[in-house]
């Protein structure tokens, strides 16, 4: 076990408690303020799980998903989700509430595995447990990345169990680890490669600890025999991750996708962007909790400069490890970089490598009550947010159920111009998908389950039905002729298109897409302009 900070005798248990399901209902009641919560790729996510649920995982598809989806035979990262969204689906019987019950489930996981992470470092775990949370509804969830943004409450928990085996060597230990290293790659990538600068933070913290204390070889010998422990017990999970680099090469760096630049990794890392989803706004109502974690930070430093033996060393080490790795810009040949998704693992290791050297009791609870205040303003940034779409998106789903099993496409051309939504987030890209899912049909037309984006799902486009494929162009530039020949050579579908336009961007589309019968429903931000293709 680490070296704990002091003991509070301010906060009692019960009193802990009562701040963690006052923090939890915070962070899930938005959820429940709409249909649908608007994410960028949520709802493909979403309709994979769906049909999983419909059909049973490798079960027969039935028209119209059968024409242009396959199941991917293989078990790769990224699957986690989709047992647990398809299992929440047949429970409820509906894939809309299944989402809002599974956000909720993450959400209060999120908080229990910030306080196992939290009390596994220090016996005042308040400050680092509120510290740990603006990052689960930060940006990662909003964009839909689903598997990733578990991975983030999943390390966390990862943290709490190996700080509980991590100076045991038996045959129970190492099994308890290399499963929970297995599940982790199930959910991302990132999460594994986290996991992984953890233990070997882990090594190299007990390293600098017996320097000086014991001679060298000692130390290197322990050094070589904890990255033996770890690499043996991560051998599960590498197998899965190079298994998955392999078949998809597209996922791997080459020299050509290399394009360093310190200064965007510093950007992506001092910048915190992961933190801010929607609006300027966020900014705002996050700063305290910032200010905060700033100076905590900075207090803590200090402290270990002065006294570097005292106070726990894994987390800083942590930190380093990711800073270094982020330094190596490296990205996939899509140009993804992986510093992108490690950053809010910074955040998280700055937060825990406070726990052991805090303020005194008085600067912490004033550091708690603004860390608080901030979750509580970034709750409220969120339900705005998510209002701001409730209106588009119960017209979908009214478009939907109009129009059963059919095949939908969709683009997004509003701009995203709206000043009170989508800073970043882009919830129009695929919101199709979600009246495919209401009429049980088909959703065209997005780009991430398409085989140009590695595969990497349970079902997958038929190569010779890719609509996004076919028109790779078709969510930036709608093109007429183009979908016509499509129609031609696929039935008719899509049969619904569905645009996302600007406020008085109906009349145009509707002529821009010649002869096909197009209704618009004006909305207080944008418009939904519906096109039925013929018969």
């Amino acid at each position: 076990m680490s070296p704990r900070a002091a003991a509070d005798p301010s906060l009692a248990p019960r009193a802990f408690m009562l701040i963690a399901c006052a923090v939890a209902l915070v962070l899930v009641a938005p959820i429940w303020l709409v249909d649908v919560v608007p994410t960028q790729d949520g709802p493909i996510h979403l309709a994979q799980a769906d049909m999983i649920a419909r059909f049973g995982w490798g079960g027969v598809l039935s028209e119209p998903t059968r024409t242009f989806y396959e199941w991917n035979a293989r078990i790769e990262p990224n699957y986690s989700v989709y047992a647990v969204l398809a299992a929440l689906i047949r429970m409820t019987g509906d894939a809309f509430r299944a989402q809002s019950v599974y956000l909720t489930l993450y959400g209060l996981f999120a908080v229990l595995a910030a306080y196992w992470a939290a009390r596994a470092e220090t016996d005042r775990p308040l400050l680092p447990f509120l510290l740990l949370l603006p990052v689960i509804f930060g940006l990662f969830i909003h964009f839909g990345f689903f598997n990733y943004a578990l991975g983030l409450p999943a390390f966390l928990a990862f943290a709490a169990l190996w700080r509980a085996i991590e100076r045991k060597r038996g045959v129970l230990s190492f099994l308890a680890l290399a499963l929970a290293l297995f599940a982790l790659g199930l959910t991302h990538l990132a999460t594994v490669v986290a996991a992984c600068l953890l233990l070997a933070a882990g090594g190299l913290a007990r390293a600098l600890k017996a320097v000086g204390t014991e001679p060298r070889g000692r130390t290197a010998l322990r050094l070589v025999g904890d990255g033996a422990w770890s690499a043996g017990a991560a051998l599960p999970a590498l197998g899965l991750i190079v298994a998955f680099l392999i078949a998809y090469p597209a996922a791997t760096t080459s020299p050509a996708s290399l394009k360093y630049s310190i200064f965007q990794v510093v950007q992506r890392l001092v910048g915190m962007t992961y933190l801010f989803s929607y609006t300027w706004w966020e900014l705002v109502a996050l700063a305290p909790v910032i200010a905060a974690m700033v100076l905590a930070a900075l207090l803590a430093l200090r402290a270990g400069v002065r006294n570097w033996r005292e106070g726990d060393l894994v987390w800083p080490v942590f930190v380093v490890l990711v800073l270094a790795v982020s330094a190596l810009d490296l990205r996939t040949n899509q140009g993804v970089p992986l510093a992108e998704r490690l950053a809010p693992y910074s955040w998280m290791g700055a937060a825990l490598a406070i726990a052991s050297r805090q303020p005194n009791a008085a600067l912490t609870r004033v550091l708690c009550l603004a860390s608080a205040l901030a979750l509580a303003a970034q709750s409220a940034v969120r339900s705005l947010a998510y209002l701001g779409w409730a209106e588009t998106t119960r017209t979908v789903l009214e478009t939907g159920a109009r129009h059963p099993e059919q095949s939908f496409a969709g683009a997004d051309v509003s701009g995203m111009a709206s000043a009170r939504f989508s800073w970043r987030v882009q919830p129009g890209v695929h919101i199709h998908q979600i009246a495919a899912i209401r009429a049980r049909g088909v959703g065209m037309g997005s780009s991430l389950p398409s085989m140009r984006y590695y595969g990497y799902y349970p079902l997958r486009y038929v190569p010779s039905a890719d609509f996004v494929f076919a028109l790779p162009e078709w969510e930036a530039q709608p093109d007429l002729p183009a979908l016509a020949a499509f129609r031609a050579a696929h039935r008719g579908a899509p049969k619904v298109v569905i645009f996302i336009a600007p406020n008085g961007g109906g009349p145009e589309l509707s002529r821009a897409v010649g002869s096909e019968a197009c209704s618009m429903a004006a909305g207080e931000r944008r418009s939904v302009v519906v096109c039925i293709g013929p018969n």
